[in-house]
């Protein structure tokens, strides 16, 4: 059984230093696949069923030319044009991804090279699935708090629909979407914005609920093993579900209680698009009312490390996150690794 064990005290950034987001951005392909597409491969399920028991409508997926790399690049462009910074402003980018572009090296690279960067600034990927860009959040607030950069991209970028998904498996197929998000965090003096707490663990025990277990030293990808889709995304949904309800709310509560805040506090949470039962399930536990929160999983289904992202840019753009607002992000993933930030925007 996971044991939670208590985080180290924080100690505030050197010489007051925060790490604020600075710019938000984030990529759909233009194909949209309905509920009625998804059951044309996944027999057993049915359009109904898919909306009341998920509360998706409808997932974008990348075109063939379409690589991981070129969503992230995408929504990062519109991030640093929200930030008002150009891409050689960047001191580096952290790339949280499921499926790269190649298996080496790092998608970051390509991200990095399809903006044009030519600062040599660091470039790597972090693989925490869902719950990739909470990690990447996390390292890239270390990286401005201890005076190493300046600017971090922070990219979720994910196409599961090519290579990891199984198009038979109803417990699977209609979940998921492509997609990608962005957000730039940057150094501020300013006392009264940034990353205020930060909370991520991880219960190894869980690894074997949620994964794609060939194509690794494990299980090494030959024709055989495709042939059976091993290679294939699989999933224990019910074991999934219970480790979400149980970690997601404790973790918000234990990054509140870090900060000395209530939940009553909070002014608006975005969390990692699961499906709109889980959100609900879990906005219930913790006191959260539905008016302050955004989900749009309906439109584009579980985007994995991109999703939590790209809802943030769609609330920052509609107007529903607010400056001084305090903000939770919230995210649970393969591994099983879950964690929050809480944000002064």
């Amino acid at each position: 059984m996971f044991v939670r064990r208590p985080a180290a005290a924080f100690r505030g950034s050197i010489e007051g230093v925060r790490a604020r987001i600075s710019g938000t951005g984030s990529y759909l392909p233009a194909r949209v696949m309905t509920n009625a597409e998804v059951c044309l491969t996944a027999q057993g399920t049915s359009d109904v069923w898919i909306r009341e028991r998920l509360g998706i409508e409808t997932r974008h997926i990348a075109a063939d030319d379409e690589q991981t790399s070129d969503l992230g690049a995408k929504a990062a462009l519109r991030a640093l044009e929200s930030a008002e910074l150009s891409p050689n402003d960047l001191d580096g980018i952290i790339c949280a991804i499921g499926t790269g572009d190649v298996i080496t090296p790092a998608t970051a690279s390509y991200v990095q090279q399809k903006l044009g960067i030519t600062n040599k600034g660091f470039a790597f990927d972090v693989k925490l699935a869902c719950a990739g860009t909470i990690g990447g959040l996390m390292m890239a607030r270390g990286l401005i708090e201890s005076q190493l950069a300046r600017h971090v991209l922070v990219v979720g970028t994910h196409i599961i629909s090519r290579v990891s998904l199984d198009w038979t498996d109803r417990s699977t197929a209609p979940i998921f979407g492509d997609g990608a998000g962005a957000v730039i965090l940057s150094r501020s003096d300013d006392p009264d914005a940034g990353i205020i707490q930060s909370r991520l663990h991880t219960d190894g025990s869980l690894t074997e609920i949620v994964g794609m277990y060939g194509g690794g030293t494990r299980e090494p990808l030959t024709p055989e093993l495709v042939a059976r889709g091993g290679h294939f995304l699989r999933m224990d949904g019910r074991a999934v579900w219970d480790c979400a309800v149980r970690e997601v709310p404790a973790v918000i509560r234990e990054v509140l209680a870090a900060a000395n805040l209530s939940v009553d506090e909070l002014d608006f949470m975005i969390s990692h698009q699961a499906n709109k039962r889980l959100l609900a399930t879990i906005l219930d536990q913790v006191g959260i009312p539905l008016e302050k929160t955004f989900t749009n999983v309906e439109k584009y289904g579980n985007t994995v490390a991109a999703s939590a992202l790209i809802a943030l840019d769609e609330a920052v753009r509609l107007g529903k996150i607010h400056r001084g607002d305090l903000v939770l992000l919230t995210a649970i993933g393969a591994g099983m690794s879950f964690g929050a930030h809480l944000v002064r925007w």
